[in-house]
């Protein structure tokens, strides 16, 4: 199962109303921000016995959250974008369940008829002979499912990409 192929023909099949974008880079900036100002509060700290725990651990905490920040900007900044609904302007939740081969009749209906409470009722397998990848808003009742097989060492899907609106 190729997630990217997913994803194109969710992107294709809803006529701009999904569509790629990027996550905000705002959160990623303020942590990367609240890391420089820590090791900047340790640099104005004076030595001492008392105070060399307290400096520390500024510079751990503070270090460690530029570190983060720095690595989330990078991400965010030249990795991929995420399913974005533009009539609920919020991103889709992803969603994947893994499924035993015995219950797929009982998916493909479900899929068919693009019900994802009854996925949501199905008991979980832990060997994912079959699995189901669904998107959905949480604003309001657009869902995209899709049904896979493992067949041969890969994920072949045995459904269409079915959209609720």
């Amino acid at each position: 199962m190729d997630i990217k192929d997913f994803n194109e023909a969710l992107y294709a099949s809803s006529n701009g109303v999904v569509v790629e974008r990027r996550k905000s880079i705002i959160i990623p900036i303020l942590i990367l921000l609240a890391g420089v100002a820590l090791l900047v509060a340790n640099y104005f700290i004076e030595n001492g016995n008392d105070a060399n725990n307290l400096k520390s651990a500024l510079v751990l905490t503070g270090g460690s959250l530029a570190i983060i920040g720095i690595v989330w900007c990078g991400v965010r900044i030249f990795g991929g974008g995420a399913p974005y609904h533009t009539a609920d302007k919020c991103f889709l939740i992803r969603e994947q369940y893994s499924f035993d081969r015995a219950q797929q009749d009982t998916i493909i209906k479900a899929i068919e008829s693009c019900d994802k409470t009854a996925i949501d009722n199905l008991e979980e397998s832990d060997i994912a002979g079959l699995s189901v990848l669904c998107y959905h808003s949480p604003r309001s009742k657009y869902c995209a499912m899709q049904a896979f097989a493992y067949e041969e060492f890969v994920y072949k899907a045995i459904t269409e990409l079915k959209v609720k609106n």
